[in-house]
């Protein structure tokens, strides 16, 4: 084996390692102190190194070597007779460069650990692909293959914001206690990740909103979604005072969990979840109690007991988190309502006097009940707020329901009667935060909505504002837009026929007014509006996503903790861009590559 002293460092990749420089293998993956000779004497017993190490340069900067590789009928043989072994193979720095990023792409748009290059399976797969082919390393796809790749994705979503005619800057992270970090998306509607910024550089909620609106570009910017955080109301007119036309979003979901938090806190509803929690735990932590539950419960056929006798998650703050935790110590008692009451009025158990009353207490589990199918009312909106298919037009239905159904629950409920009027007054808030006029401009004119009367005489003229203002921006005659909307309104001219009335069914309604309505002057402000999103989701995804690769400890594959957002935000936007044409094109054609291939194995 021929021996590489002067060039052994190339095999090598720089690494640090209990603060100490190291070295680690390409090929092995093993690492090695800063010594030459060390290093020459690992190459020369390195096994994964022997296929490479009789490479030699080609003429055009190739290299080639001697595989050995199955006979099969459909790989050229290296001898005239077609009985050889080996097959001569090479890759030149072009292929090899078009490889390693092709592979990296796959590794971060599905989510691949970073290590996996280093698996000897995988290598071996690979060698069978393309015997000269070196996979990069993991260092090298969370390093320079990352640093690129993430310039390149980056560069396609500036591409695509600059090609959209209307878009929203989705902002999260202000309201979260502690945060470090605040994340941009912008809505085009696809939502794409824009940026991260550290929360210590921005002083002023108002003055980062209106940087980022300046750098999106003022003219193609219609609303600005975020959070609730403390400062949020001020950050909005300051906004809305710089750029007229672009109206101030409240999260939904950040509003709806804020109203569930002030329903579940009221002190009635408090202490029935303690009480419930007291006996769902007693019930839980005592292994002869638990097991006569699981074993009644499933001979009964009344289902499982996995809801009981499983602790409960804790409630978070935040939007994305379950909600459903809250819920889970009621939904729990009442799956097993029936065989917890047997327990209780049977001799040969031993429970205790407190916990058998509340087994027997009928007011006990009628609160249970009403409290459950009350918090359910609240949590049930937060996850249709949270849909992918959630739309801004939905919002002000969505409130209606809630104050109807609330209005219902409310007199049977648990609370009394000033708990109640402080729900009630809780309701009032959240809807004051999460609807705007942009939202009775959106919920007009979505055609699935035409003709339902529920908005006030105010929402109704705030409405108009919203069309007239936006008309204004888009230099358009204000007088024939709402003209417009006076025949869609009606039903008249373009909108006469019952056919384009049924298929706002099956298209969203920014698709159905820019597809089937795009000859009318109002077409151009109503798919603005109806792009708008109605809630910050694609940044708290942002955030579920760094926080899980985190959990795994330091990222799939060892990358550093710095790098975890450069690697979700690539992995985000590659999930939501259309692949590009660069993407699938080989430095050479199909044909090309059969002819050098073919040349080189004669």
């Amino acid at each position: 084996m021929p021996r590489l002293q002067s060039g052994v460092w190339k095999h090598f990749t720089p690494a640090i390692k209990d603060g100490r420089e190291t070295y680690m293998c390409n090929y092995c993956s093993k690492t090695n102190s800063k010594n030459a000779t060390k290093m020459q004497m690992h190459l020369d017993k390195c096994k994964e190194y022997s296929v490479f190490s009789q490479q030699s340069p080609g003429p055009d900067g190739s290299s080639s070597a001697s595989i050995p590789v199955p006979s099969s009928s459909f790989l050229p043989s290296s001898t005239p007779g077609g009985g050889g072994q080996f097959l001569i193979d090479s890759v030149d720095q072009g292929s090899q460069a078009f490889a390693d990023e092709c592979l990296a792409r796959a590794v971060y748009a599905t989510g691949s650990p970073l290590s996996l290059t280093d698996d000897v399976y995988w290598r071996r797969f690979f060698g069978v692909l393309r015997p000269a082919y070196c996979p990069p390393t993991r260092q090298a796809l969370s390093l320079h293959l990352l640093d690129c790749e993430y310039e390149r994705v980056q560069g396609q979503v500036h591409r695509a914001i600059g090609k959209a005619d209307c878009v929203a800057v989705v902002s999260g992270g202000w309201a979260v206690a502690g945060g470090a970090a605040v994340r941009y998306v912008v809505s085009t509607p696809l939502p794409l990740f824009y940026k991260s910024e550290a929360r210590e550089e921005r002083a002023s909620i108002g003055e980062a909103l209106k940087a980022v609106i300046g750098e999106v570009g003022p003219q193609r910017v219609f609303a600005v979604v975020t959070d609730d955080a403390p400062d949020m109301a001020a950050a909005w007119a300051q906004v809305e005072e710089a750029f007229p036309h672009v109206s101030a979003v409240g999260c939904t979901a950040f509003g709806l969990r804020r109203l569930f938090d002030e329903v579940a806190a009221q002190p009635s509803l408090r202490a029935l979840g303690q009480r419930a929690e007291q006996v769902a735990r007693y019930v839980r932590e005592r292994p002869a109690l638990a097991e006569t539950f699981r074993h009644w419960q499933s001979s009964k056929i009344r289902g499982g007991a996995a809801a009981l006798l499983s602790a409960p998650p804790a409630a978070a703050a935040c939007p994305g988190a379950d909600w459903t935790g809250a819920l889970g110590v009621f939904d729990g008692l009442l799956e097993g309502q029936a065989t917890l009451q047997e327990m209780a009025l049977s001799p040969t158990l031993d429970v205790e006097a407190a916990v058998r009353s509340s087994l027997q207490d009928a007011a006990f589990w009628k609160g249970v009940a009403s409290s459950r199918n009350l918090l359910s009312l609240v949590g049930n909106h937060i996850e249709h707020a949270r849909r992918e298919d959630a739309v801004l037009s939905g919002v002000v239905e969505t409130f209606g329901q809630l104050r109807y159904h609330l209005g219902a629950a409310l007199p049977g409920s648990a609370l009394h009667g000033g708990e109640q009027k402080a729900v009630a007054a809780a309701l009032d808030r959240c809807q004051a935060f999460c609807v705007k006029p942009i939202h009775a401009a959106a919920y007009m004119l979505d055609p699935k909505h035409v003709g339902q009367q529920t908005l006030s005489g105010e929402q109704i003229n705030s409405a108009y504002f919203v069309i007239s203002n936006i008309s204004h921006h888009l230099h358009l005659d204000q007088g024939k837009v709402l003209a417009s909307f006076a025949r869609f309104s009606a039903k008249e001219g373009l909108w006469k026929g019952g056919g384009i009335w049924s298929s706002c069914q099956h298209v969203s309604p920014s698709t159905w007014w820019k597809g089937l309505c795009s000859s009318e002057p109002l077409s151009a402000v109503a798919s603005a509006i109806l792009q708008i999103p109605p809630t910050t989701a694609a940044c708290q995804a942002l955030d579920a996503r760094l926080a899980e690769a985190k959990a795994r400890g330091g990222g799939a594959g060892g990358v550093a903790a710095e790098r975890l957002e450069r690697l979700v935000a690539v992995q985000t936007n590659l999930r939501v861009l259309e692949p590009s044409e660069h993407d699938f094109a080989s430095p050479e054609s199909e044909e090309e590559v059969k002819v050098s291939f073919e040349s080189e194995t004669q």
